[in-house]
């Protein structure tokens, strides 16, 4: 299959989209809050402690150097013919691409463009993303597992309609995990999408996939050989595996000083436990199809942090948990996904910058030969 082949997703059309995709996610985030009680919220925050929103906002920048560095380490395992710079910002471009489409289904896509920009066979990135996402899907699923040993503290107020939500949204994380790993080992399933495709083409609508048929199957088989080419570099893989474990510590945990921020006293011996409830939340929604799970976030947050808060003060301020709970989870959720795509995007741009640039050097050197 010829990378070259591959058309420029950035077009006005999908531009638009993705505007469009950035509205909803706010509109969704404006209609959550202005469920509750908008006043009460606005009065909490007047009183903020802006050294502790520093803080968090320092741990997510720390969380986006990390982030990238898994995909770096497995860029350079892989022998790929691209330079560390240039990978580690088509890693940061993650952030924004999964922060607008729904499902967060959008960052892997337009990374493997990018690597075939950057003149990387669609197959080596097709494993590298394959593997990265494992990574990022048995840290996430990991940390969201160690969430369920403080199961009743987070569900002690949580309003009962979002028992079987969390139930859902656990089942279907460990499920994709699974899927995702069975894509980069079994045969099987590879065999099986392979005959998927060939039974298509009997039928008249889908008969132009047939030219393409015995490609899919090459791809298929060379990205599973990808695959195994750098789980089994077990250095590499378990450097990339740490670094993503790092880099999401700070994630998670920069809502502990979220909590001290609104003047909740939660001690530095509470710090893994709030880690494990900001994880606890996230993985609960993380399947509702809205970009980047707005609506599902801030509702489940907003519950789970309240519990928090009752866990950490008693009820003695019970009054003022909810507010002070969607006030916590409004800061969380401006500085973990709106700051964080807004950074992103700033990659985004700087690498469609240098591939124009790219392009047009290679353009005037052909130019100049003839």
């Amino acid at each position: 299959m010829d990378n070259n082949t591959v058309k420029n997703p950035l077009n006005p059309k999908k531009i638009a989209l993705f505007v469009l995709y950035g509205i909803i996610a706010l509109l969704l985030f404006i209609t959550v809050l202005s469920f509750n009680d908008l006043p009460s919220i606005f009065e909490q925050l007047k009183q903020v402690e802006l050294k502790y929103v520093f803080v968090s906002m320092s741990m997510l920048l720390t969380y986006m150097a990390l982030y990238p560095l898994s995909l770096c380490i497995l860029t350079k395992s892989k022998g790929c013919d691209i330079s560390m710079p240039l990978t580690y910002s088509i890693a940061m471009t993650e952030h924004f691409f999964n922060g607008i489409t729904p499902l967060a289904t959008g960052g892997q896509p337009f990374q493997a463009h990018s690597y075939s920009r950057a003149k990387v066979k669609l197959a080596d990135s097709t494993g590298l993303l394959l593997t990265n996402l494992i990574i990022y899907m048995a840290v996430t699923t990991g940390y969201s597992l160690l969430g369920i040993f403080y199961f009743d503290t987070f569900t002690a107020n949580v309003n009962p309609v979002w028992i079987p939500i969390i139930i859902v949204g656990y089942a279907l994380n460990f499920a994709v995990l699974v899927v995702m790993i069975s894509l980069g080992t079994s045969k099987k399933l590879r065999n099986g999408l392979v005959r998927f495709v060939y039974w298509l083409c009997k039928f008249k609508i889908f008969k132009w996939l047939e030219p393409k048929a015995e490609d899919a199957k090459i791809y298929f088989e060379q990205v599973q050989e990808a695959f195994h080419d750098l789980t089994k570099k077990k250095g590499h893989f378990l450097l990339a595996l740490l670094t993503k474990i790092c880099s999401f510590a700070f994630f998670y945990g920069s809502s502990f000083f979220i909590l001290r921020a609104m003047g909740i006293s939660a001690d530095p011996s509470q710090f893994f436990m709030i880690l494990c409830a900001t994880s606890f939340a996230l993985t609960a929604v993380g399947f509702i199809p809205t970009p980047g799970a707005s609506g599902g976030v801030e509702g489940s947050a907003s519950q789970v942090f309240k519990s928090v808060i009752i866990f950490i003060v008693g009820d003695a301020i019970i009054s003022t948990v909810v507010p002070t709970a969607n006030g916590v989870m409004l800061i969380w959720r401006l500085l973990s996904y709106y700051f964080v795509m807004a950074v992103s995007l700033i990659f985004v741009i700087g690498n469609e910058i240098y591939f124009r640039k790219s392009k047009n050097y290679a353009v005037n050197k052909k130019k100049s030969r003839e």
